[in-house]
């Protein structure tokens, strides 16, 4: 279990409504402590790479992640 005042790194996956794939990678790639927000193909419409400070910021982070209208379906995957 990661330290939960350490920095963290994770990846977050995003199924997405269709047609919105770019808008939505575009709107989570200005959000803090996100540093890479892609497209893809398969399973998932869009993964995030996230960098953030502690496990507590994550978390604030991948609930705001998961109100955007747009996002369908969320997975995270966090690194230790």
């Amino acid at each position: 279990m990661p330290d939960p005042n350490q920095p963290v790194k994770a990846y977050f996956m995003a199924i997405v409504k269709r047609g919105t794939e770019h808008d939505v990678a575009k709107r989570l790639s200005k959000m803090e402590g996100v540093t890479e927000a892609l497209v893809t193909y398969g399973l998932w419409d869009i993964v995030v790479r996230i960098e953030a400070p502690s496990l507590g910021k994550l978390d604030a982070l991948i609930t705001e992640m998961r109100k955007m209208e747009d996002i369908v379906q969320t997975s995270t995957l966090v690194g230790a």
